[in-house]
């Protein structure tokens, strides 16, 4: 079955308990996809081609596959590495090195997030710059900065 149109995010479906609900977990690099493949908990195979290219597929993305029924996409947890720089200079500081670095990042009260990656760890280390890595599930996938600006590494 192809699926080209989310139906709600299922926190925002009220009488969630009247549908019978499957499962697929996604890692969080899918939800950046307009076409994926999945098998719900239930081992039936699905394909998502989103026709509307102003949705996007987020942690609890809920499709109508039937009366009453629907499939839930749930992210799997990533490993990450977050920051909380001490103030708005550090956070500049943190966001140019992670931005010549080009890994996409989460940045929300004061807290930069992105993707576990062992360069950028070490590349924390030698800078001195105190991070967690943490397990967490996202609500949406990591995005890149526009990099449109015209600048050039070579």
């Amino acid at each position: 079955m192809i699926l080209t149109e989310i139906y709600q995010k299922v926190d925002d479906i009220a009488d969630l308990d009247s549908y019978h609900i499957e499962t697929a977990a996604v890692k969080s690099d899918d939800l950046t996809k307009s076409i994926l493949r999945l098998k719900s908990d239930h081992g039936r195979e699905y394909g998502i081609r989103l026709e509307d290219e102003s949705q996007t597929l987020e942690n609890g993305s809920a499709f109508l596959i039937g009366d009453h029924r629907l499939l839930v996409l749930t992210v799997i947890a990533d490993q990450l590495i977050v920051i909380k720089p001490e103030d708005i200079d550090a956070m500049g500081r943190i966001a140019h090195l992670l931005g010549n670095l080009h890994k996409p990042v989460q940045i929300a009260d004061g807290t930069i997030t992105l993707l576990y990656d062992r360069v950028v760890a070490m590349t924390l280390e030698q800078k001195n710059i105190d991070y967690k890595v943490e397990e967490k599930q996202l609500n949406e996938a990591m995005r890149y900065a526009d990099l449109s600006h015209g600048h050039s590494h070579e």
